[in-house]
């Protein structure tokens, strides 16, 4: 059926970073760093847990247990995990002022594909996790972006000078956040902090408590963890990422509607809409709510332990859907005695982040490595070619790119929501199974800055100083692989 009303849902192409074209990318990223007023950023990586260690290793396992609920035995625990497994993929987005009405940005999303040149370990399902999310493991292997993990305070410089380029223009990349000095937004992003430090800044501290103090000064403007915001906001909302963007999309629309202030979004560098059309004969009456075609548990966490074999809907819009039309509870709670479990569907309906409808069309996701850089190193807006593609579009949900853009848009709906209590989730990094007790990014009154900060802080202030390395021929180390 066509006659379904449209939904909002916006699909934030990347470009796409590699070792083949940082080179021609490197002068945009940084100036559109330069003209963000907030950054948002999320990663991929190798684990977040040591399973079933080889006993080669030796490891104290008791050493390894994230969850601790005491913060100290939980950094010693993920720092474990980040010194020994590595970065694969940084996304990182930009929010720039269109203009001076609240919530209008341009918006410029980089997807860096990278290969850590120490050896690293590497969790079986965290690497099962990102194949069967789309992330292409050959690539990874050919194309990311090389860096020595660990720099202390520079990274080693070797034979092959193109590793020593990629390395040191990805670091000038992070450091350029840092010397932006503006919100960098998260979503539970304490890993994700902790992998980026330990990749491009150097070997994470001894304790947690020079950590956050190391952050505190890097990051002048705040971090901002989008989960704990909603947690502490709407407690009975589901929080997992993908849920709250299309759920603020749809709130940022009715508020525009009403002629309110609202999130007005211009995707840069290759601009799509993933199409989606409701058949709303197809959901449930609102006079019979024990009709729920979407998967409860999907609904309420983001995952599904039947996974693809699940016989009910893990459409994130078709689910917000039901829940506006019976009421049904945030977290997907109805009556047991369920109607026909509906398949999985896929549906066409297009909507501009400002709330304009566009036509009925299906659209390609494209990564700018599909076009050509200008000849200065600048990113050409493209129009959109049309496509009928919807299972790429769907991998994009954990493409780092794709992640830190619906993070920068949740935090932008919820500035314009909170207004300037928004400033009262300054510094407050949500943590896994303490929901109420986030870690406090600011100094302690007994801690202080780690030496790892210390030796690199000069690097901060500008770029004026800062050269690329110069090729190695001394022969102490060498990235091709040959001993000494």
């Amino acid at each position: 059926m066509s006659t379904g009303k449209n939904i909002g849902s916006t699909s934030a192409v990347y470009n796409d970073v590699t070792r083949s074209n940082i080179e021609s990318l490197f002068p945009s990223i940084r100036q559109r760093i330069q003209k963000s007023v907030f950054i948002s950023i999320d990663t991929e990586f190798t684990g977040l847990a040591i399973s079933n260690p080889s006993p080669v290793f030796k490891f104290n396992t008791t050493e390894w247990v994230t969850r601790a609920t005491d913060m100290a035995e939980k950094y010693r625990a993920m720092t474990n995990i980040v010194k020994t497994h590595a970065l694969v993929s940084m996304g990182i987005s930009t929010f720039s002022r269109r203009h001076t009405r609240p919530g209008s940005y341009n918006v410029d999303n980089f997807n860096f594909t990278l290969q850590q040149q120490n050896s690293h370990l590497i969790n079986p399902n965290s690497v099962a996790f990102l194949a069967q999310n789309g992330f292409d493991l050959n690539k990874q292997a050919t194309e990311g972006i090389r860096y020595f993990g660990g720099p202390n305070p520079k990274p080693p410089s070797v034979k092959t000078p193109e590793i020593n380029e990629e390395g040191w223009m990805i670091r000038e990349v992070f450091l350029d956040i840092v010397r932006r000095r503006v919100p960098l937004v998260i979503h539970n992003g304490l890993f994700d902090l902790m992998y980026i430090y330990q990749a491009f800044l150097g070997p994470l501290p001894d304790s947690y408590q020079s950590f956050v103090y190391d952050l505190s000064e890097m990051f002048p403007g705040g971090i901002y963890d989008t989960k704990h915001i909603v947690e502490k906001n709407d407690p009975k909302s589901a929080s997992f990422l993908a849920y709250l963007f299309h759920k603020n999309e749809r709130i940022q629309k009715q508020r525009l509607e009403k002629d309110e202030p609202a999130v007005c979004i211009r995707l840069k560098d290759r601009i799509a809409y993933k199409p989606k059309t409701v058949d709303e004969q197809s959901l449930p009456k609102s006079d019979n709510i024990t009709n729920a075609p979407f998967c409860e548990q999907f609904a309420a966490h983001g995952h599904c332990r039947n996974k693809d074999m699940c016989p009910k809907s893990h459409d994130i819009n078709f689910i917000i859907d039901c829940q506006d039309l019976q009421e049904v509870p945030a977290d997907g709670n109805v009556a047991a005695n369920h109607g026909p479990a509906h398949k999985k569907r896929k549906r066409d309906a297009d909507q501009d982040t400002n709330g304009e409808a566009q036509s009925n069309r299906t659209v390609k996701v494209a990564s700018s490595a599909d076009v050509n850089a200008s000849p200065n190193g600048g990113l050409e807006d493209m129009s959109v070619s049309a496509s009928t593609d919807s299972e790429l579009l769907a991998n994009m949900y954990h493409t780092a790119a794709y992640d830190a853009f619906m993070t920068g848009y949740i935090f932008a709906s919820y500035q314009i929501l909170l207004g300037d209590k928004m400033a009262d989730f300054a510094n407050q990094v949500f943590l896994m199974g303490q929901s109420g007790n986030p870690l406090l990014i600011k100094p302690g009154r007994y801690s202080s800055l780690s030496i790892t900060f210390t030796q690199t802080q000069n690097m901060f202030a500008s770029t004026t100083d800062v050269t690329a390395p110069a090729e190695n021929n001394d022969g102490n180390n060498n990235g091709d692989g040959d001993s000494k």
